[in-house]
């Protein structure tokens, strides 16, 4: 353990203590506590460990968090949750085969290592990033990046997702058409027979929704509408609602053979999974309520 002042360690003991009853909402305020002091704390079996705050700024909230004009055509969000070495794999390809991207990475970590690891890959890429004390979810992380960075088109891209040669080209010449809102690697239709319980996935063409995995979507489009929305905490599901507020604003998604390979799919694979299921169905439960039955919205059954 550091040699931390002795407030900052009490803080850090009656964390622990918080953590061990269950209390993660006063354990919370104690991370933000801890963080305010100008220390971070990692957590430990039954234990933790301090150490001063890196010589990045860390925030609170994205509310702190400055508007800032990237001067970019397109502005790739992508949000760290861990898994260093996949960042870096994501990270490095996308800098070497579309070097016109700009990159903001916004780290939600709360760990000091993954911290620094996403510091050092910014600064040697000269990506844009964000450090939060707390992760707010995937929705409000792509609602607020999307507001307070500046770019004509945002890519929201999983980590999971690795360039194998530069999507822009096929991108730009998609967005000619300026019907077109967005554009991604993976589309599909609603289960119109289902009840819209269900999507069937399409290969390149007009689609209902694009899956989150790499989505290209004109900023001036999303802003309009309400989403990511701010209460899609998981990732799952959270992308076609998005999909379907861009299509009831008139707006077309066409899905492209794009240059894309997948890696692991931290996101869905390594998450926990009753809590999987219930952000998604939460998600999905916003999209029947606001979308099922309004045909009219869709594309063209194909």
């Amino acid at each position: 353990m550091s040699e931390a002042p002795v407030d900052v360690i009490a803080l850090a003991e009656a964390r622990k203590l918080a953590k061990a009853t269950k209390d993660f909402a006063l354990a919370d305020h104690l991370r933000e506590e801890i963080s305010v002091l100008g220390w971070q704390i990692k957590d430990l079996p039954g234990s933790y460990e301090l150490s001063p705050q890196p010589t990045f700024e860390t925030f609170t909230s994205f509310d702190d968090v400055p508007e800032t004009p990237t001067n970019a055509r397109y502005l790739a969000l992508i949000k760290v949750d861990g898994w260093l070495e996949d960042i870096k794999t994501c990270t490095d390809a996308l800098h070497e085969r579309a070097p016109e991207v700009a990159v903001l990475l916004v780290d939600v970590s709360g760990d000091t290592e993954i911290a620094e690891g996403v510091h050092h890959i910014a600064s040697a890429h000269g990506f844009h990033e964000i450090h939060l004390t707390r992760d707010p979810g995937w929705g409000p992380v792509m609602r607020s990046a999307s507001e307070k960075f500046h770019a004509e088109n945002i890519i929201l891209m999983d980590p999971s997702t690795v360039l194998l040669e530069n999507p822009i080209p096929a991108i730009d010449a998609t967005f000619a058409n300026p019907g077109v809102v967005a554009v991604g690697w993976r589309g599909a239709l609603v289960n119109i027979e289902d009840a819209w319980r269900t999507v069937d996935d399409k290969g390149p063409g007009e689609v209902d929704v694009l899956l989150g995995y790499f989505m290209a979507v004109r900023r001036k489009a999303l802003l309009a509408t309400e989403a990511p929305h701010t209460k899609a905490l998981f990732y799952r599901n959270a992308d076609l609602e998005l999909s379907l507020e861009l299509r009831a604003h008139g707006g077309r998604l066409v899905a492209l053979d794009l240059p894309l390979a997948q890696g692991r799919h931290r996101g869905y694979h390594d998450s926990e999974p009753a809590m999987r299921e219930r952000e998604s169905k939460k998600n999905y439960d916003r999209i029947l309520a606001k979308f099922r039955g309004r045909s009219e919205i869709l594309s063209p059954r194909r």
